[in-house]
């Protein structure tokens, strides 16, 4: 074992009292590398952390640690990681810098640098830049930027449409006009949604059909990562699920592009990304219940003639929000990706 490796980072989460925060508070506790320090709560704040997670009802020893307010934050932290809801980060961005090397941040803001799209979805942002440095990274196609102070993760919807889209743009496969349906489970409005039970359960209804903010961040990811622009319908669904995401994407095949070729291109590119399972041989296809609980996409390409359907499921609270942070603090700091994410981490069946 290196000596990275040896040393423990202390880490903080602010926002831990959300869906996402809880998620990554849990998997961070079974990190070999990283260890919770500071949580913090405005409304929790004062309350023992492991008395308010449902996930701690098990444990025999309890943590000390309690909710705290975010301006209590002191000291230093090798890691904050921010589930705040978008749109708060930037006000506080400048002192949480102080207290930390890196900010992994699983909101929307400074995700993307266009000011028009940053007034229309995120004008806190822009009222707000960062001057430290940003670095939008997705681990299965970004290179590390260290040199940035914070670390933009991608939102749940825009990660499982690239996941998507990715191979098809990358080796030049589609052309003209892309049609995306994002399907998600109740979590991904978090808790504060106003959506009722009654309205949502037994229920399968678009809540945006057009304008959702991730559409502009596909399309921003793919300019960033592979210089292309496209043109993407991005339309979302609410799912009667409490967690998980189906994304599935229409696309047109340029001529003579064949089936083969969509599946050399989606082989090549996820055989090698350990949370990518690609579905090569026509014996399995992407679901929900195999993901849920994991870091795990599944991802599957379907060709007949010149359509190509494109489809991933993944758990959006893990592998689009608080797993993703964890590979990526994990690249950042030269661990092995799959630190902390591996353990008992295959869905339940049936």
């Amino acid at each position: 074992m290196s000596t990275a490796e040896q040393q423990t980072k202390r880490v903080a989460i602010l926002g831990g009292s959300g869906f996402t925060g809880a998620e990554l508070y849990r998997l961070l506790n079974k990190h070999p590398h990283f260890e919770v320090q500071f949580v913090s709560s405005e409304s929790k704040a004062g309350y023992p952390v492991d008395k308010f997670y449902i996930g701690s009802i098990h444990k025999k020893k309890l943590s000390s640690l309690k909710f705290k307010k975010i301006s209590e934050l002191d000291g230093h932290y090798d890691a904050v990681f921010s589930c705040l809801p978008t749109g708060s980060l930037p006000k506080i961005i400048q002192h949480i810098a102080e207290h930390t090397d890196y900010i992994f941040n699983l909101s929307g803001d400074y995700r993307i640098s266009d000011p028009d799209i940053l007034h229309q979805h995120y004008p806190e942002t822009l009222k707000h830049a960062y001057e430290g440095g940003w670095h939008y990274y997705i681990p299965e196609f970004s290179k590390i930027n260290t040199e940035a102070k914070v670390v933009n993760l991608p939102g749940c919807m825009a990660v499982a449409t690239l996941y998507t889209l990715y191979p098809l743009v990358a080796h030049g496969l589609i052309e003209g006009r892309i049609v995306t349906d994002a399907k998600t489970g109740s979590s991904g409005g978090g808790k504060s949604t106003t959506e009722h039970h009654a309205e949502r359960s037994h229920n399968f209804r678009a809540y945006k059909v057009h304008g959702h903010r991730h559409q502009p961040e596909v399309v921003y990811a793919l300019s960033y990562h592979l210089n292309q622009t496209v043109n993407l319908q991005f339309s979302v669904y609410s799912l009667d699920l409490p967690r998980g995401i189906m994304t599935t994407s229409y696309s047109l095949l340029k001529e003579h592009v064949t089936e083969v070729d969509v599946k050399k291109a989606f082989y090549s590119t996820y055989s090698s990304k350990p949370f990518l399972h690609y579905f090569n041989s026509g014996n399995g296809s992407p679901m929900i219940k195999t993901v849920v609980g994991t870091n795990y996409a599944e991802i599957g390409a379907y060709v007949d003639g010149r359509n190509c359907v494109s489809i991933v499921t993944i758990d959006n609270l893990i592998k689009g929000a608080a797993g993703q942070a964890i590979q990526a603090a994990n690249n950042y700091f030269g661990y092995s990706e799959e630190a902390g994410l591996t353990f008992e981490f295959e869905g339940a069946w049936p």
